[in-house]
């Protein structure tokens, strides 16, 4: 019973970054741009934006999505 109830975990919080991006990259084209960001989040700056996109690429791909969720300067999806 407990290795199916960590599996289940497991493959939840393995799949839930995933979630969160497709939440904001309303164009499905696998980036988070500023303008979706801030379509979800209006308080979220440029300035903000600027320090998730650590590849300064102009857009979020699903680690720095990740990245920015965990160190709270993204709010998770729900």
């Amino acid at each position: 019973m407990k290795t199916i109830l960590m599996s289940a975990v497991a493959a939840v919080a393995l799949t839930a970054p995933a979630w969160a991006q497709a939440d904001l990259d309303t164009n499905a084209d696998g980036m988070v741009t500023l303008d979706e960001v801030q379509a979800a989040n209006p308080d979220i700056t440029a300035e903000d934006f600027s320090a998730m996109d650590t590849d300064s690429d102009g857009a979020l791909s699903a680690e720095e999505v990740t990245a920015a969720q965990e160190a709270g300067q993204l709010p998770a999806a729900e």
